[in-house]
């Protein structure tokens, strides 16, 4: 992966950054409900920097990283999730996944996403428009993957995928997902919250969750100045008693390689490079789909192939 410096070489703003962003994982309600909290302000805006993504993109694609991070706090080994979306609006769709390790990849169908007239957007619900949430779990014991999907109802990531858990996997879930800007359109603070409800808990319990998750306001904004996800669970929560488990790094990274890149070019069929030899362009620039690297093979390269 080459992933874009947006520290301008400050390592140590680089590394207070990677400190803050975490998922926490916690239960209260006496072990009835489970969730995870999750820093992210530097993963979205590091992904914003490789998609080269305006305000808009950062907010859509942003809530989709901030979610599969989430769905991840579960999952044992080396299991992964991801989900997908495909719809009629502006958004065209979007593909993001993530593993147990913390890492956090994807990308949007469509990269601009136009509007007539963006200040009389009042909800991301008029940009996906009708279409499809699929989610596919890559479980390491499981002998094929696992996938589920359900209509897009409600043109939000949040509550659409709070639908799917309800209806696909009849889990009481909740999601509440933030991205925060400041005056100049640059992200200063993101995160999420994700809860479930175990057999047997209370309704009581549920609708008490259900409350507190809604009031909160923007993660994001609480986040930029300076609440820890901790301290926010907590006054949040306490009714609740939350207590917390452990915590792990998440992180914009994708696996793709110059190598990896190079090996799907000699696998080409003969024709393919002959054809390249012949017309170029070179350099040769071939770009990873999920993290918008982009890799440059000169005539050379190709032809040692």
């Amino acid at each position: 992966m080459i992933k874009k410096d947006i520290f301008n070489k400050d390592v140590k703003a680089q590394f207070k950054a990677a400190a803050k962003d975490r998922i926490y994982r916690f239960v209260m309600a006496d072990g009835m409900i489970k969730g995870a909290v999750v820093h992210t302000t530097r993963m979205v805006n590091e992904m914003r920097a490789n998609h080269e993504l305006g305000p808009l993109e950062t907010l859509v694609l942003g809530q989709a990283y901030i979610a599969v991070a989430l769905m991840c706090s579960s999952l044992k080994g080396k299991d992964r999730v991801s989900f997908n979306i495909r719809c009629s609006g502006p958004v065209q769709g979007l593909d993001v996944e993530a593993n147990t390790f913390g890492e956090v990849r994807g990308s949007l169908k469509n990269r601009e996403i136009r509007v007539e007239d963006p200040g009389q957007i009042k909800s991301l619900s008029a940009l996906f428009g009708a279409g499809f949430l699929t989610v596919t779990k890559y479980l390491e014991d499981a002998k094929t993957p696992y996938s589920g999907q359900i209509a897009l109802e409600h043109g939000s990531i949040a509550e659409d995928l709070a639908a799917y858990f309800l209806r696909s996997e009849q889990i009481p879930t909740g999601f509440k997902l933030s991205v925060a800007f400041n005056g100049k359109e640059e992200v200063e603070g993101a995160g999420g919250i994700f809860l479930q409800a175990m057999p047997g808990a209370l309704p009581e319990q549920v609708i008490e969750a259900e409350k507190r998750i809604q009031q909160i306001h923007s993660l994001g904004e609480a986040f930029a100045k300076g609440a820890s996800p901790e301290g926010l669970i907590e006054k949040e929560f306490s009714s609740l008693s939350p207590r917390f488990l452990d915590s792990s790094r998440v992180e914009f990274f994708c696996r793709c390689t110059r190598k990896r890149m190079a090996d799907y070019l000699k696998n080409l069929p003969a024709h393919d490079r002959d054809e390249i030899m012949e017309n170029g362009p070179f350099p040769l620039e071939t770009r990873c789909h999920h993290c918008n690297s982009v890799y440059q093979f000169s005539k050379d390269d190709i032809s040692s192939f």
